[in-house]
């Protein structure tokens, strides 16, 4: 992969892209083109034409032309073990609890997971917090409650914790 294929792989990770996030003619110019040398600029098009091929973005026409992350681009930008980023969520909301000094039925809110919690996550980690608040809940260290949404430690999680 040459740099100016890399400037555009991270520019969609810096950005957080989903699949279908795509980046116009006018992006391109001013974060990509103005920042390189004649020579370099050459090499623009031939690495856009790459990862095409590649399929990690395709040229789509929305009031001009657009780089659009594909679904392809998007796994290779956020590679994950579903597993281990099932367990990673579960400690972190599981620390928390022991950071706070929880006690059976102190709980976590909805504010603390979409305010903190996620600001630490890409995005394909995110797809898998409900996953990893099931996982805590079937394990019996939290119980999950509803409206508002919050996670209750239980005599098991607090066991597990302390």
């Amino acid at each position: 992969m040459n740099n100016i294929e890399a400037l555009i792989k991270q520019a969609f990770k810096v950005d957080n892209s989903k699949p279908n996030h795509a980046f116009d003619e006018r992006w391109l110019k001013r974060e990509i083109l103005e920042k390189l040398n004649p020579k370099e600029q050459e090499l623009v098009n031939p690495a856009i034409d790459n990862l095409v091929k590649e399929g990690f973005i395709t040229i789509e026409d929305r009031r001009g032309n657009c780089m659009v992350l594909t679904q392809k681009g998007y796994e290779e930008l956020y590679p994950i073990d579903r597993e281990k980023v099932i367990n990673k969520i579960g400690v972190a909301i599981l620390t928390r609890f022991a950071e706070q000094k929880s006690r059976v039925g102190h709980i976590i809110d909805e504010r603390w997971i979409n305010h903190n919690l996620i600001k630490k996550l890409n995005p394909r980690e995110i797809e898998l917090i409900n996953d990893a608040i099931n996982n805590i809940v079937n394990e019996g260290f939290a119980t999950a409650n509803n409206n508002p949404f919050s996670l209750a430690l239980t005599k098991k999680g607090f066991e597990h914790i302390y």
